[in-house]
Order: structure tokens, then C-alpha cells, then sequence
């Protein structure tokens, strides 16, 4: 499955006001549980914070990349969120977030689809220009079109 079938528009937040990580996550996990496809926000949202507890999904060059699996989640689900200004995620790099990937799949989900779809997230925003125009974009539309022209 391509990214670009995942992402569509109403799962593209340009301009999010929240402005530290456990803010714009817990805000994901509520936006994500509106799209439906989650049945309990609370108990993913612990679980996406006890997932961060593990180890910082802020993986660098402006990238904050949350992810889990839960017996909370119906189907894989991705959300991408541009903070409207770059927040300390406490990536390793130590530059703020300006672009966050957000994804979760069910625990007993196919896991191939799960670490394909992360695969295919780090390779998209591995490529510099790539991230520049995601950052630049003004519309949901028009990320869907960056990342539906620059995927493999």
C-alpha cells in the first residue's frame, strides 16, 4: 500500500498550535481517534506515551516520528502534523520538530504492512527537498501531492 493512500487530507494538521511533545501527541491521539478506527483514546494515548517513555521517536533533522502498535487500533492509521512552530521533541540531533509522522497499527495486526508503511515514511522524509516542501506547504492538498510525487 502506498503512503499516499494513507494520507489523505483530513489526516494532514498544518499549523498545530500545541507547543511541547506530550501536548501535540496526546492531540494526535485525539485527532486520529476522531477519523474513527480507535476504540479507547485514553488507553492509546497511554500507550503511545509509555512508547516514547522507551526511547524518543524524534529521529532527526526536524523529524518526530511516534509510533505504536495497540489493541486499541481497528486498522493502521497515519496522521501528519506540522507544528506551527518547531518544537523540542528531544531528538538526538537536538533540532527541533518541524514535521511529525504519526503512526499506529493494531498489536496483532500485519506487522509486514506496519514496518513497510515505516519504511516508506523514513525513506519519503529521509530526502531533504522532500521535507522542505512538506514544510513549505500552505493546503493538505498539497502535501498529498509531494508525497504521492516522491514516493517509490
Amino acid at each position: 500500500m502506498k503512503l499516499s493512500s494513507l494520507l489523505t487530507p483530513e489526516r494532514i494538521l498544518i499549523d498545530v498550535r500545541e507547543k511541547d511533545k506530550n501536548a501535540i501527541l496526546t492531540y494526535l491521539v485525539n485527532e486520529i481517534g476522531k477519523i474513527g478506527g480507535i476504540n479507547d483514546v485514553e488507553a492509546l494515548n497511554k500507550e503511545v506515551m509509555d512508547r516514547e517513555a522507551l526511547g524518543n521517536t524524534g529521529i532527526g533533522r526536524g523529524i518526530g516520528f511516534p509510533h505504536a502498535k495497540s489493541d486499541h487500533v481497528n486498522s493502521l492509521q497515519v496522521l501528519l502534523a506540522l507544528p506551527a512552530k518547531p518544537i523540542d521533541y528531544g531528538s538526538l540531533d537536538g533540532v527541533p520538530v518541524s514535521i511529525i509522522l504519526f503512526i499506529v497499527a493494531p498489536k496483532d495486526g500485519d506487522n509486514n504492512e506496519y514496518l513497510h508503511t515505516m519504511a516508506r515514511i523514513s525513506r519519503l522524509l529521509g530526502k531533504s527537498n522532500v521535507r522542505e516542501q512538506i514544510i513549505k506547504a500552505k493546503t493538505p492538498n498539497e502535501i498529498v501531492n509531494i508525497v504521492a510525487d516522491n514516493e517509490a
